[in-house]
């Protein structure tokens, strides 16, 4: 049976300079970053482009890397802040496919179609929040990270996200209403 290694050696590896180590990374973390970027830009393309090109600045900057937070962590805030970049310089997508995830049970095409729906619906209300919004919204209660890992990702307080989120929830409650 073999053992896994942790991040944490895997990091100290790469910063060895073993190539492999950080290939082991990205093997790791790269569909979470894919995944964030996703739901932050909104649009496939731009999250592959997003999602690579954090990977790759991950690994230059990665001789900097302190430890002081998981990699995991340090990735994130990587794909965030690069995500933001490219929401603020380029249009905004038509849609987002926020759950895109989730199994469809059902054959039904009443069904099916419901859920493409509210899939829709759901996503251009997220797409439409202010990027601060719509980063907490994502890393909290798309990606399931706790406050205080939000706040290190965002480089902000607990206070500044949990007010994101209750405006963004509030926000998300008035675009929402008819799907009640």
């Amino acid at each position: 049976m073999e053992h896994e290694v942790d991040d944490d050696y895997l990091v100290q590896r790469a910063q060895e300079g073993y190539l492999d180590a950080y290939a082991e990374l990205v093997s790791r973390h790269a569909p979470l970053a894919y995944r964030v970027a996703l739901r932050i830009v909104g649009d496939h393309h731009d999250a592959e482009d997003v999602a690579q090109e954090a990977l790759v600045a991950a690994w230059q900057q990665l001789p900097r890397f302190r430890g002081e937070s998981a990699y995991s962590t340090w990735l994130y805030r990587i794909v965030t802040r690069r995500a933001l970049n490219r929401i603020q310089r380029d249009r905004r997508p038509d849609s987002l496919d926020l759950l895109a995830d989730q199994p469809d049970e059902s054959n039904e095409p009443a069904r099916t179609l419901e859920r493409d729906l509210t899939t829709d619906a759901v996503s251009n209300a997220v797409q439409a929040l202010p990027p601060p919004q719509r980063i907490v919204v994502v890393l909290h209660h798309l990606e399931g990270l706790p406050y205080a890992e939000v706040a290190a990702i965002t480089g902000s307080s607990v206070a500044a996200v949990r007010s994101h989120l209750f405006r963004a929830r509030r926000t998300l409650g008035t675009a929402l209403a008819e799907w009640r």
